[in-house]
């Protein structure tokens, strides 16, 4: 059963503490902080079930946090805590957004009753249902890993469109995550109760697109022995993710264009009109506008999708945030729980293209994990596959892949031992490997170890 996370900022130590305490005693996963900023940052970038906000804090104050919380991450419920004189401004939080407030003192049995009234409200709400199949599904693993400036900048364009009704066009490489950003929209969007209904145009067949789209009457073509809604009619409410949208056939697109203009369409054979209540997410991993110079993509059709374009930077463009990535997926992987990749096998990854991008990473990752026990993946613990379709240069020259991983391998030893004054106990506990073992590659590589009395 998966915990519910509670995140609770305070800034009073002795209160924090015991506040967590508490908490995780009950069962629940907690963390605590006393800034304010570093609060937010961590609403941001993780997902949390309820965040208990002190009404004062350093950096930045607690309705700032609610208001910018309820913005970048609405599914989390924020329980103001305050204290008694300011009852007046935790219920002004209310109106603005707060499930509901403590007034302090309060004491452990007030907050666990607060919390389980809360979790019985929310189990009770359609909308909790919608969006715990959100948060539990792919959206929730990959949606929000990266810290470089391009994916922050990305961050807070998803924030600022996903409060309107704009058509988005998302554009990246295969790999990129289009798919995740369209979940990260739907289910930060006043549209989460409603359903998301995923389309991969390229799947679809040219006399079929229509009717998968547009849904058909019965008896409108050979085999349509009944009538059957689209899925414009089954995203009613809710957001539709068209993927691969460039494969969408010349001879539909009038009609898409329509339905983008006008929220109009009717069945295949159908003569009643229908309105189209439903939010379009498409993506492509093509260069439209030179689909439109071929022919191949109507141009008023491009300039409807794309209201508001937001674009994935490709994964080799991004390489510092690899270790972050791979911390992600060992733990979402790991079976056996506690392992982690060495820092040679970390270079090894940072000096690959990915044209696959973070799928391929993932990849790589899970089967690394399943293929060893190992509780440090080192390079030679890699996919044999992966390290085969490598290509690593050193300058002009093509090295040999076994050279390359003996060198990165060389260097994580030397430095760890310059960091250890050449104590090899020291040196083989940084490392994640046993004595015998460092002595072993150290003879095999040539490495001598100085001012070591320990080891």
């Amino acid at each position: 059963m998966v915990k519910r996370r509670v995140l609770v900022i305070e800034d009073e130590g002795l209160k924090r503490r015991t506040v967590v305490d508490a908490l995780s005693d009950a069962g629940y996963e907690v963390r605590g902080t006393g800034d304010g900023t570093e609060g937010l940052q961590l609403i941001r970038d993780e997902f949390w079930d309820v965040a208990l906000v002190d009404l004062k804090l350093p950096g930045m104050d607690g309705m700032t946090i609610l208001a910018k919380a309820r913005q970048i991450r609405p599914e989390t419920s924020i329980v103001m805590m305050t204290a008694y004189g300011s009852v007046q401004t935790a219920v002004e939080a209310m109106r603005t957004g707060a499930y509901d407030f403590l007034t302090k003192p309060f004491t452990t049995d007030e907050l666990l009753a607060k919390l389980e009234r809360l979790f019985e409200y929310r189990a009770k709400s359609s909308e909790n249902v919608a969006l715990r199949q959100g948060l539990e599904s792919e959206y929730k693993l990959h949606s929000m890993v990266g810290r470089s400036r391009s994916m922050r900048r990305l961050f807070e364009q998803i924030c600022v469109v996903a409060d309107s009704d704009a058509t988005v066009l998302v554009m990246g490489e295969t790999g990129t995550g289009k798919e995740l950003v369209a979940d990260t929209i739907h289910y930060s969007s006043q549209r989460r109760q409603g359903p998301l209904v995923k389309v991969s145009c390229v799947t679809l067949r040219e006399s079929l697109i229509e009717s998968e789209l547009f849904g058909h009457e019965k008896g409108a073509f050979s085999g349509a022995i009944r009538t059957r809604p689209g899925r414009f009619e089954l995203a009613a409410g809710g957001t539709l993710f068209l993927d691969e949208v460039d494969d969408v056939p010349l001879s539909a697109q009038p009609k898409l264009l329509r339905v983008l203009q006008s929220h109009e369409f009717e069945r295949v054979d159908g003569e009643k009109t229908l309105r189209a209540n439903v939010r379009v997410v498409a993506a492509t991993k093509q260069d439209i506008p030179r689909l439109v110079a071929q022919g191949r993509f109507r141009e008023d059709l491009y300039y409807r999708l794309n209201t508001v374009t937001l674009r994935l930077p490709p994964l080799r463009d991004r390489k510092e945030e690899i270790p972050l990535l791979v911390e992600h997926f060992v733990r979402k992987h790991d079976r056996l729980d506690g392992r982690e990749f060495s820092s040679a096998a970390l270079d090894v990854l940072r000096r690959h293209s990915w044209p696959g991008n973070i799928r391929e990473l993932e990849h790589v990752v899970e089967a690394a994990l399943v293929m060893t026990q190992d509780r440090v993946i080192e390079p030679p613990r890699l996919p044999h596959d992966f390290l085969e379709s490598m290509s690593i240069h050193s300058g002009t020259a093509k090295v040999a892949l076994k050279e390359e991983l003996a060198g990165i391998e060389r260097e994580a030893i030397v430095k760890a031992l310059a960091g250890f004054n050449g104590n090899i106990s020291r040196a083989a506990k940084h490392l994640h490997i046993a004595r015998g073992a460092l002595r072993d590659r150290m003879k095999r590589l040539g490495i001598k170890a100085t001012h070591s009395p320990a080891s």
